[in-house]
């Protein structure tokens, strides 16, 4: 009995071995094939169709391969079952007097029976879990859109092109000097915006904002063709909502308005517009006190003494006074009450190719407090003999 009991063991091992290793077969095929297509081409055996229809050929793809595999290999784990039950009617037939191979004979029908109830169970799970999984089909893989590039970063990028092609990075605060890698450089400027924040930056050929400028247009896709002189460049977020002061201009230094003074409100900066900016020639603007709409005389907050005289009298005395313009090197402090970005500007209209000549950006690096300079230095703009003409003042978000 010892010895039937170790050659029937022995039978269901071999069996449960020989299912292992077709599983074994199918998982490694599965986990290091190629998963859209298995090619059979250069095979030396053509392999048969079987009788459930599958079969290997030069276009199957992984699902047919496995079908093959799998189908294979339950037609063989039947046959062996077949097989097994033959021998074991032989060794029946021929055991008459010979007690072991009655047993042998018993353990082999006990074996095979086994094993059918195995695969017949194996079968039976394969296709209750999912019908398919006895059909091995695999639908071709979707390709996945590649996704939508991120939008770029809101900024002002500088490029070397001429076009605003190339590489480069998005700056996002002023620049007061460019270096080596960008100074002299710049071709092209690109002003990225978006719903919520906008740009402006201003070229200049001196370190520290100030010298022969260009402004550059944030509504302009790409601004091309420049010519490369910039050394610094400011760069702000726009304030769309200012909630300012305003912007205060004095005749005399520190800030005297017994000299004479002109503010420019928070809602005059306001309703320009970022389209078109708060600009005007300082011609045009009197020290008027606090609106800069004030033509008459008696508005005038400059002392009788010193206002500008228009006509003289026989005696040459003064009979016409006028209020002094902010022309010229009249404006000698200013104080910006409020995140605003004052420029002083010589415009000349008759120079289409330099339409900005000369620009000087305040609160300068040197106002730490932000609030203007107490004495205006003119001597850069004396230096380049053009008087700054026109004043830009830009709400600013920082």
């Amino acid at each position: 009995m010892e010895i039937s009991c170790f050659k029937k063991k022995k039978i269901n091992i071999g069996l449960l071995l020989f299912l292992f290793s077709v599983f074994f077969i199918c998982l490694t095929i599965f986990f290091y094939l190629p998963a859209n297509k298995i090619s059979a081409a250069g095979l030396e055996v053509e392999y048969p169709t079987l009788s459930t229809g599958a079969s290997i050929t030069p276009d199957s793809n992984l699902a047919q391969y496995l079908k093959y595999v799998f189908d294979f290999g339950i037609f063989a784990g039947f046959f062996a079952v077949f097989l097994s039950l033959i021998w074991a009617g032989v060794l029946y037939f021929v055991s008459a007097g010979k007690p072991d191979a009655l047993a042998m004979a018993k353990d082999r029908v006990s074996g095979a029976i086994s094993g059918l109830l195995i695969l017949a169970t194996l079968v039976l799970i394969v296709t209750t879990i999912n019908p398919q999984l006895s059909i091995f089909s695999l639908n071709p893989l979707e390709k996945i859109p590649e996704p939508p590039p991120a939008p770029p970063a809101p900024g002002v990028n500088f490029y070397k092109s001429q076009d605003c092609s190339g590489a480069t990075s998005t700056n996002s605060t002023s620049i007061p000097d460019l270096g080596d890698d960008l100074a002299n450089q710049i071709h092209s400027v690109k002003v990225i915006s978006d719903k919520d924040t906008g740009y402006i930056s201003i070229l200049y050929d001196v370190m520290n904002f100030w010298g022969r400028c260009q402004y550059i247009n944030p509504n302009t896709d790409c601004v091309k063709n420049i010519d490369a002189f910039a050394a610094s460049a400011s760069i702000h977020k726009f304030d769309f909502a200012p909630n300012g002061d305003g912007v205060y201009l004095y005749r005399k230094s520190f800030q005297n308005e017994e000299g004479g003074w002109l503010k420019i409100t928070n809602s005059q900066i306001e309703n320009a517009g970022e389209s078109t900016l708060y600009a005007i020639e300082l011609s045009k603007l009197k020290f008027t006190g606090k609106s800069s709409n004030y033509n008459n005389l008696k508005d005038c907050t400059v002392p009788e003494d010193e206002q500008d005289c228009l006509n003289y009298d026989d005696k040459k005395k003064c009979k016409q006074k006028s209020c002094p313009t902010l022309a010229g090197e009249n404006i000698s402090s200013i104080k910006i009450n409020g995140n605003y970005l004052v420029l002083l500007i010589h415009h000349d209209p008759l120079d289409t190719k330099e339409p900005w000549w000369t620009c000087q950006a305040f609160p300068t690096v040197n106002d730490v407090n932000k609030t203007g300079p107490n004495q205006v230095k003119w001597e850069h703009i004396r230096n380049s003999g053009k008087e700054p003409n026109w004043i830009m003042i830009i709400p600013v978000a920082q």
